[in-house]
């Protein structure tokens, strides 16, 4: 799973945050005061999260221990390194839990932190769960896990939780890090799902996923959701994501959406696919006599954007033709 580079970035950056206490956490018998912390098995290609000399910018950093107790340190992964294992930090005071983290099993530490060796998958999926309620900040360390019962609280959460933004987290992280599992269920969230928002956001996060299914599903998307919005954002983030079907599946949307807005982010979607495939869809754009001419216009608009030599060419061609 190319989890850094998917996003666009070296690594993604989380920070230490504080929790309620919750009863479960008695189940794994953390102590009244201080850290403690458990392994666990992780999902297939899980990030290697760790602290690095550059937080802002893994790839110029080195790996180095995390300072648990810094609520400015953050973490992440780069260069697609994964492990099979993570080791979970809770900090308890006065029997309460008041921060938590989740980096990889050989990930170094700066604290002191009694072991409780190896929790089951099961077990700690149990305690996350009953975190998710105070904090959806947990969502990643769930993801993450490998059980069954991780999993399916994690759909759950994605499908019925009554807090928009922890049903996004959620839905990103099951696309993020859950593999063909977890991209089955975002995409069923994407087409099925009631909130508007929540389908939109959706397709960002299975377009950010190494799901192979992804384009096809955000093909079926643009072309059948009853909503503008989502069906513009699917053409966005299908050419975003650089899927070899985006051509074809936008230029057929452009020939028989019905919203002018929805056509306008079509052709703004062909401008975001990589390199010279740009230059050739606007061009196509430009020259299909079955569009519209404010379609085509707008075609041309974002060829006068374009670095690409061929876009240059082809607008000096535009120039002489008409001057």
């Amino acid at each position: 799973m190319k989890f850094a580079n998917s996003i666009g970035a070296a690594a993604l950056c989380f920070t230490s945050f504080a929790l309620a206490p919750q009863a479960a956490a008695a189940e794994l018998a953390l102590p009244r005061d201080g850290w403690t912390s458990w392994q666990v098995a992780v999902v297939d290609g899980a990030p290697d999260w760790c602290c690095w000399t550059d937080d802002r910018n893994f790839r110029n950093g080195t790996r180095a221990a995390c300072r648990l107790d810094d609520e400015q340190n953050g973490y992440g992964n780069r260069d697609d390194a994964t492990t099979d294992t993570v080791r979970v930090y809770a900090r308890t005071s006065g029997g309460k839990l008041d921060r938590f983290r989740a980096l990889c099993a050989t990930c170094k530490v700066e604290t002191a932190t009694p072991n409780l060796g190896s929790v089951t998958e099961n077990d700690s999926a149990r305690w996350l769960v009953g975190l998710v309620k105070q904090s959806k900040d947990v969502l990643p360390a769930l993801a993450l896990n490998r059980g069954e019962r991780a999993r399916d609280a994690l759909a759950g959460i994605a499908r019925t939780d009554a807090r928009e933004e922890t049903r996004k987290q959620a839905v990103f992280w099951l696309a993020m890090l859950r593999g063909s599992e977890g991209a089955d269920i975002t995409s069923s969230v994407m087409l099925n799902d009631k909130d508007e928002d929540i389908r939109k956001h959706a397709a960002f996060a299975l377009a950010q996923s190494a799901a192979p299914r992804a384009a096809a599903d955000l093909i079926r998307l643009g072309n059948t959701d009853r909503a503008g919005e989502v069906r513009g954002q699917a053409w966005f983030w299908l050419a975003h994501m650089g899927a070899p079907e985006a051509e074809q599946g936008i230029a057929a949307a452009l020939r028989k959406e019905t919203e002018e807005d929805v056509r306008d982010r079509a052709i703004v979607a062909l401008s975001r696919l990589p390199d010279e495939r740009a230059t050739k869809a606007l061009i196509a754009a430009a020259q299909d006599r079955s569009l519209s001419r404010e379609l085509r216009k707008k075609a041309v608009f974002w060829l006068s954007q374009s670095d690409s030599d061929a876009a240059q060419r082809y607008l000096e061609q535009v120039l002489t033709v008409n001057y």
